[in-house]
């Protein structure tokens, strides 16, 4: 029996902006939709941001040559690979999760990334990130604190039926 694979819509996203969240006192990267005004901000390492910022701004690649991220485009050249497009497709525990996508002989190979990482080889290959629809939609919504969840269950013990009459 085969199982169903649920459909997960995309959108595309750009890299708009590098900069440092003042409260959280970490970088962080902006993310924004391409046909939408939603945003979507993922915090890093300093170190990861930097190579962010650098990508954004470098129009030579070769200038990180020595990076770990320079050896990995240079690998896939190598091996006739090519980078097809990103993708950030999981949260779990407040932590972003990615997948590079490469063409190698007519073959998608997914790989499982960092954001940074997976974003960094976006800008150095020139392709498309796309982000979980999902993930862009609950930007800006604050979680429901174990608080919140047991006040709200302690209001519905003393609900009644007719409390919904109209």
């Amino acid at each position: 029996m085969r199982r169903k694979r649920s459909v997960v819509k995309m959108t595309e996203v750009e890299v708009i902006n590098v900069a440092m969240d003042l409260d959280f006192k970490m970088p962080v990267v902006i993310l924004k939709e391409k046909k939408e005004n939603r945003k979507l901000p993922i915090w890093m390492e300093l170190s990861e941001a930097r190579s962010i910022a650098s990508a954004m701004e470098t129009k030579n690649t070769s200038s990180s040559l020595y990076l770990a991220h320079g050896l990995i485009r240079r690998l896939i050249e190598k091996f006739e690979g090519e980078v097809n497009k990103v993708i950030i497709n999981e949260l779990k525990n407040n932590i972003y999760y990615a997948k590079i996508l490469i063409k190698m002989d007519e073959e998608i190979l997914e790989v499982d990334a960092h954001p940074s990482d997976a974003i960094i080889l976006a800008l150095k290959f020139k392709v498309s990130i796309y982000v979980n629809e999902d993930r862009i939609s609950m930007v800006g919504q604050k979680p429901i604190s174990d608080r919140e969840l047991n006040e709200f269950r302690k209001k519905l013990e003393y609900i009644k039926p007719e409390d919904f009459a109209f």
